[in-house]
Formats: structure tokens, C-alpha cells, sequence
């Protein structure tokens, strides 16, 4: 059972909220151009990192590009100059594969 006391304390309580809603309400704008002055920094900081990060990701992907390339072209002239070897390595890696492929069943 709720006492006359108790029915008081809700009573100043919701009274309570309901002003503090109400200055809220007048107040917002106030407050939303605090929060946005106060938190406006934190984004250009942001902003400003995400641009390095995509410059500095643009520049070792195009390093690693160019470094590909150059071990393409230098694998290849092997390979064409003598490609014996080369045949023999991927006939005993397959050789080998297909034994323990085989030994498994």
C-alpha cells in the first residue's frame, strides 16, 4: 500500500522532471550548438586522418604494384631463358601432392 508520503515524493519528482523537461526544451538549441562547437574538433581530427590513411593505403598499393611487376618481369626472363628447372620443380611438387592425396584414402 502507498503512503500519503510516498504519493508526495512522486508527486515533487514528477514535478521535478517536468521542469527540468521543460527548461530542455527551451534550451535546445543552446545546447545542441555547445555539443556540436565541443565535439567539432574531434571531427576535423578524424577527417583530417582518414585523408593521410587513404593517401598513405594509395601509395604503398601502388608501391606494392610496381614491386609485382618487377618480380613478374624478373621471374619471367628466368623462365624463359631456362625453363627446365622449372618444369622439373612443379612436376616433383605435383608428384608429390598427388602422393599424399593418394595415401590419405
Amino acid at each position: 500500500m502507498i503512503t500519503q508520503d510516498q504519493k508526495m515524493s512522486r508527486g515533487k519528482i514528477n514535478e521535478a522532471l517536468d521542469l527540468l523537461n521543460e527548461a530542455a526544451r527551451e534550451r535546445k538549441d543552446e545546447l545542441q550548438d555547445m555539443f556540436t562547437d565541443k565535439y567539432a574538433h574531434i571531427k576535423e581530427a578524424i577527417a583530417v586522418d582518414a585523408q593521410k590513411v587513404r593517401s598513405l593505403a594509395k601509395d604503398v598499393i601502388a608501391e606494392g604494384e610496381e614491386k609485382l611487376k618487377h618480380a613478374v618481369v624478373k621471374v619471367d626472363s628466368r623462365v624463359r631463358k631456362d625453363p627446365w628447372p622449372y618444369v622439373a620443380g612443379t612436376a616433383a611438387v605435383a608428384l608429390l601432392l598427388g602422393y599424399l592425396m593418394g595415401k590419405r584414402k
